[in-house]
């Protein structure tokens, strides 16, 4: 068993080393386009008011406001600057 274990481990660095190499940042272009500081500005107030609106609409979001309201105002910005073209990074 000692056998083929030793063959595999000198190739975990090669599969980490390739794996490494096909990684690149997601929206390294999009916070470089002109006016994404406008847009995002802009996502975030109708992010803070949706997510308000549906956090007062609805009992369960309501009993746990505070965590809620950040959960569904994260969700509210991402779903406007996905509409506007920005890809989301996670």
């Amino acid at each position: 068993m000692p056998t083929r274990i030793a063959p595999l481990l000198r190739l975990c660095p090669l599969a980490l080393a390739l794996a490494a190499c096909g990684y690149t940042p997601p929206n390294a272009a999009d916070v470089g386009r002109p006016g994404y500081q406008s847009d995002l500005a802009a996502c975030q107030d109708s992010g803070d008011k949706e997510a308000h609106r549906l956090v007062m609409s609805q009992g369960g979001y309501f009993l746990t406001y505070p965590v809620s309201t950040w959960m569904l105002d994260r969700r509210e910005v991402r779903k406007c600057m996905q509409g506007k073209g920005y890809l989301a990074s996670r």
